[in-house]
């Protein structure tokens, strides 16, 4: 018995060495750090998802403005199916020799689904934005859908679907 009562004692002081040795001396212990992740991801991924979703949008008005038919800043911020798709736009707009003017009008907003998965809604409207497709195609409020992977060093935009314009 005397055994067991210097062994409590010992290791009690050990925890409370422990436990000092983690304590600001002018305000005391420190709170316990929760070991679950927040329930809601952090206001800073989403801005970086919506970073680069207006990203990609910014590049493809700038190059459709400079006449290009791709962009290195692009790749920066779309990939796969998204890549292509406004690539291909820019090499339409090119083709048809015509000046572009204006910029598309972003509202999006964002969700992440895991860590490396988000997906990005918006109503874009291109009323303003003229990419010398003629009289076809008439711009205006439009919903976009966009899906975006995290690659391991940034958010990308990997899917994109452009809606009809009234939809949104």
């Amino acid at each position: 018995m005397s055994v067991r009562r210097p062994l409590t004692a010992v290791l009690g002081a050990a925890a409370l060495a422990l436990l000092a040795g983690c304590a600001d001396p002018q305000t005391g212990p420190s709170e316990p750090v929760a070991a679950t992740p927040p329930a809601h991801p952090s206001s800073g991924e989403e801005e970086a998802v919506l970073a680069a979703y207006t990203g990609m949008w910014e590049a493809v008005a700038d190059a459709s403005h400079e006449g290009a038919d791709e962009s290195a800043d692009l790749e920066e911020h779309a990939v796969g199916a998204a890549l292509a798709l406004m690539t291909d736009a820019l090499q339409g707009a090119r083709a048809e020799g015509a000046q572009v003017t204006g910029e598309p009008v972003l509202d999006p907003s964002a969700r992440i689904e895991d860590a490396d998965r988000a997906e990005v809604t918006d109503c874009l409207d291109d009323s303003d934005w003229n990419l010398g497709a003629g009289a076809s195609s008439q711009g205006g409020p439009r919903r976009v859908d966009a899906a975006l992977i995290h690659d391991g060093l940034a958010w990308r935009v990997s899917d994109l679907r452009i809606w009809e314009t009234g939809t949104c």
